[in-house]
């Protein structure tokens, strides 16, 4: 394997390096926050602050991850809610990680290609896009088993957020009139994310949900059984099987759906990546196994040697992430239903093969077989939290794309998910099944540096998309040295979700020889300028000590300048 990773060093050092300066920073940068007491990194400040007021009052990483999600719920909507799923990892601060699996799952009337023909769903949209939502299990799984809060009291917050209103980011306001024509085909989102002529809500106007905050409240009241087979439970399926002949647009969730369901403990996929230890989430997302997969093949090649924004480390890690997509299209999906042989997929003996078919002058296309590109739009939203010990939960929840499936169910106040497009074609791994949960995309990773830090505790939205903002933000930190912020600023590829096999870049930063090179080795580059919109990634990290005579824990956090700034650190906590 030495010999390999040194043969391959030595061809990548072949070819002609192209000129890359340090990082430029661009002209939405945005510095890290930094404190001794804890941070959170998320895309919304009034979630943020939730979470950060928790760790203030002395609660744990746990106790402010599940709060924050929950009022991200209510301040960022169209991203996330108690009507949706995720996945989340938790490191303790000795060390100790466990993996957890809110995804949605499909209804036991979801047989093998419920999605065929036409109706709503072919745009994403509609009852019949729903699976049973995770959310909410998946926060309460969090906080009984390392959290001190209980489940009410994680939701408080949230609920007078819903009740008092916030004020509408311009984010939000651009989400509603984007969305505006899925919204009005239904009474209850029209209602609640619409003004009369079925405009946004401005940028500064206050959004107040006190169906939504009724909801809450009676979770806070009566606990999970509210939702999961509940009065909750019925009021959707109600809305499930109303006649609606205007949309034609039947759901199949059923109160059985809603008590069966069940967060699930995973065990992490973790890999090793130059003296650090990645720390994955395993199936059913895909994040987890091809983020170590990809850090696996570019250790053969000298990164920090090519330099940040060259063609080398450009062409590497968009070879890399072509072979973990092939991959990933065709092995990955629920490990309840099909067996996934993550152990093979993330060995470095593997990796070793597969990087034996990247050229290094000339872009390819590898086996089994890239499949169609997977469709971007999605939403998705991540938080980063690290508490004043050093313990530390990256989670991500989702809806799916803006405002989900556009369905709120009358009297609920939440959006529900349009999940269930996440399935492939039948006769796939990811083919649809009754209680399956459909493969993801979504990438919670902590990065452990060699003296057991949580150097790096990140993750991200955007599709298909958040595995290449992820590992991106890993080799900024590992190979060229960069700073949290730094990382999470500069210039950003993607290889697998731009239509057509084409490289979509972030080219305003990348310097022009190094942008004709990649051309010259056969990538079709889809030019993004500064910035792409997605994804969007969230990040926090403990920083080195000082001195070998300071051993005093200090955290920073950031959030992607692409998206809302959510990143605070802890002031000292209140007595």
């Amino acid at each position: 394997m030495r010999r390999t990773a040194i043969a391959l060093i030595a061809l990548a050092s072949a070819v002609p390096m192209t000129p890359a300066a340090d990082a430029r920073v661009g002209s939405q940068f945005r510095s890290a926050v930094s404190g001794a007491h804890g941070v959170v990194a998320s895309e919304s400040y009034a979630a943020s602050r939730v979470g950060r007021a928790v760790l203030e009052a002395g609660g744990n990483a746990a106790d402010a991850a599940a709060a924050t999600v929950f009022a991200i719920g209510v301040a960022r909507p169209q991203s996330c809610g108690i009507g949706g799923g995720g996945f989340a990892l938790y490191r303790s601060a000795t060390g100790k990680v466990r993996a957890l699996d809110f995804r949605e799952t499909a209804p036991a009337a979801f047989r093998r290609d419920p999605l065929a023909g036409p109706g709503l769903h072919t745009e994403f949209t509609g009852h019949l896009t729903v699976g049973v939502p995770g959310t909410l299990a998946g926060m309460d799984a969090l906080l009984v088993r390392y959290g001190t809060l209980d489940l009410a009291e994680a939701i408080a917050p949230a609920e007078v957020l819903a009740r008092r209103g916030f004020r509408v980011p311009a984010s939000l306001s651009k989400a509603m009139a984007d969305n505006a024509k899925r919204l009005r085909l239904f009474p209850a989102s029209r209602a609640r994310y619409l003004l009369p002529g079925d405009q946004p809500y401005p940028a500064g106007a206050t959004l107040r949900q006190p169906e939504l905050g009724t909801t809450l409240r009676r979770i806070m009241r009566d606990g999970q059984s509210a939702f999961y087979g509940g009065p909750i439970a019925r009021a959707v399926v109600r809305d499930m099987r109303a006649a609606r002949p205007e949309t034609r647009d039947p759901g199949l969730l059923t109160v059985k759906d809603f008590a069966a369901y069940r967060a699930k403990w995973r065990t992490p996929v973790q890999g090793t990546y130059r003296g650090r230890r990645i720390i994955g989430m395993p199936p059913p997302t895909s994040g987890g196994i091809a983020i170590i997969q990809m850090l696996n093949i570019l250790q053969g090649f000298d990164l920090g040697a090519a330099a940040p924004g060259s063609a080398d480390a450009l062409h590497f890690m968009a070879e890399a992430q072509k072979i973990a997509f092939a991959d990933r299209g065709a092995y990955v999906a629920d490990p309840d239903f099909v067996r996934v042989n993550t152990p093979s997929l993330i060995s470095t003996v593997y990796a070793d093969t597969r990087r034996n078919e990247i050229d290094a002058r000339r872009a390819k296309t590898y086996g089994p077989a890239l499949g169609p590109p997977t469709r971007p739009g999605e939403s998705t939203t991540h938080i980063s939290v690290i508490d004043a010990k050093g313990a530390a939960v990256a989670v991500t929840c989702t809806i799916e794309q803006e405002f989900g499936s556009a369905v709120v169910a009358p009297g609920t106040g939440f959006l529900l998910n349009n999940e269930l497009t996440d399935f492939g074609a039948p006769g796939t791994a990811n083919e649809p099944a009754p209680g399956k949960r459909p493969r993801s995309s979504m990438a919670p990773t902590i990065v452990v540096s060699p003296d057991g830090r949580p150097e790096l505790v990140v993750g991200g939205a955007g599709g298909a998309r958040i595995i290449m903002g992820v590992l991106q933000q890993i080799v900024n930190r590992v190979d060229f040295g960069y700073d949290i912020d730094v990382a999470l600023d500069a210039e950003r590829i993607d290889a697998a979700a731009g239509a057509g096999g084409r490289l979509e870049i972030e080219e305003a930063r990348v310097a022009p020889d190094a942008v004709a090179e990649l051309e010259r080795r056969g990538h079709r580059l889809t030019r993004l300028g500064q910035y792409a919109i997605r994804p969007r990634i969230n990040a926090a990290g403990v920083t080195p000590p000082r001195s070998r005579f300071d051993d005093a824990l200090r955290f920073e956090a950031a959030a992607d300048p692409r998206t809302d700034n959510g990143a605070l650190a802890a002031r000292a906590p209140k007595r």
